[in-house]
């Protein structure tokens, strides 16, 4: 399909809007965010009043309804400020909002949906265990029927918004012994629920201002009325789901790449070496032009894709086999790129800065310590290359 891309004047509007936002109410508490390890309460807060954890959501159901193109644009001018909010905005909707979207019925999108999208309630997604991180399929927390009821008992790992999320979209074994084609079930787990608790959260490298969070399932009894899509289909509830999350943090890893380069060319042209700015020597120029050309790839990489998962619409049952596997490659491909060129481009920022980049506390050194994640979650690269390849060998360039 060609590849043609251009926004709108609402869009570019938004853009101005969100980005005046971010300026005044997250950009000057982030230093301090990263320092204490603690979770933003008060900028989340301000940011679901804004209706910004419902950007894609459709408006009859609480969201601002701007697609997919427009929470890119959202997640790449956050990206610019902040990861940590980032991934919390991105755990909720990607994750969290997809989902209810995609596969609840209509009571399930009424009663958790339109609170989510609204900014009145926090989601979290959950699929890692001990014993299953690319292995997704592996799911050993089990839920057994009893009645017209579950329940379920076992444990999750490295839940992003886990400890703070009112509700989880939570995938569990319906009968292990089918894997993840049939033997795995979505379920809504509210958190306040007898048998649920959050256990060790843990100290990790960056994103200081998340929650990556244990959860504790002891016989928690979930109704009939919280199974998401259809029995044994979670899995590719999950997959539906990451194929957003993966665009998303295209989009974010975009803004953290712009920020990088941007703070880069400034202090070049500042610094002073040998008598001259250092954005004058070749070495310095040849860094600033290889970054400046991953952002402008990904840029169409991204915005194509999301204005292509905006064009198939929000029901999966209207996609093609073959609309799924170009969306699912295309996710794959924006995800796996995009985490690897924002490594690079970050690490190259740091080295222009030279020892100051090193230093703890700066926006260089932070954004260096986050973005190392980013080839990891949504699904490994290694796995990423197994998506595309696969697909390649089914059907080809």
């Amino acid at each position: 399909m060609p590849i043609e891309f251009s926004f709108t004047p609402d869009q570019e509007a938004f853009r101005d809007a969100v980005r005046a936002f971010l300026a005044k109410e997250v950009a000057p508490i982030v230093a301090e965010m990263d320092e204490k390890e603690e979770f933003p309460h008060a900028s989340v807060a301000k940011m679901q009043a804004e209706g910004y954890f419902g950007v894609p959501i459709p408006e009859e159901y609480g969201g601002l309804g701007l697609g997919k193109v427009g929470y890119s644009i959202f997640l790449e001018e956050l990206g610019k400020v902040d990861a940590s909010h980032g991934t919390i905005v991105g755990a909720h909707t990607s994750l969290g909002t997809t989902p209810l979207l995609y596969y609840g019925t209509e009571e399930q999108k009424r009663r958790w949906l339109v609170p989510a999208a609204k900014g009145e309630k926090l989601l979290a997604f959950s699929l890692t265990e001990p014993g299953s991180g690319s292995d997704s399929g592996a799911v050993h927390t089990v839920a057994e029927r009893s009645g017209d009821r579950w329940i379920v008992t076992g444990n999750k790992i490295y839940v992003s918004n886990g400890r703070e999320a009112d509700t989880i979209v939570l995938m569990a074994g319906n009968d292990v012994k089918l894997g993840p084609n049939g033997g795995v079930t979505a379920f809504l787990l509210d958190t306040n629920l007898p048998g649920f608790k959050v256990g060790r959260c843990e100290k990790k490298m960056g994103l200081h201002g998340t929650s990556t969070a244990e959860l504790i399932l002891d016989h928690v009894e979930l109704g009939p009325e919280r199974v998401l899509g259809e029995v044994g289909k979670g899995f590719h509830v999950a997959m539906t789901a990451l194929d957003v999350g993966r665009i998303s943090l295209g989009a974010a890893s975009l803004g953290g790449m712009q920020a990088a380069t941007q703070q880069a060319l400034e202090f070049s042209k500042n610094r002073t070496q040998f008598g001259l700015p250092i954005s004058e020597y070749e070495a310095i120029q040849f860094k600033l032009a290889d970054m400046a050309m991953k952002i402008h790839a990904l840029k169409f990489m991204v915005y194509h894709a999301a204005a292509h998962q905006d064009r198939l619409g929000n029901d999966p049952k209207k996609w093609t086999r073959l609309e799924r596997a170009e969306k699912t490659r295309e996710a794959a491909t924006v995800k796996c790129l995009a985490s690897e060129w924002a490594d690079e481009v970050i690490d190259e920022a740091l080295q222009i800065h030279g020892g100051l980049g090193y230093i703890r506390g700066t926006p260089i050194e932070r954004a260096y310590r986050d973005a190392r994640i980013s080839e990891i979650f949504e699904g490994t690269n290694e796995i990423q290359r197994l998506v595309v390849s696969r697909d390649v060998i089914a059907r080809g360039l």
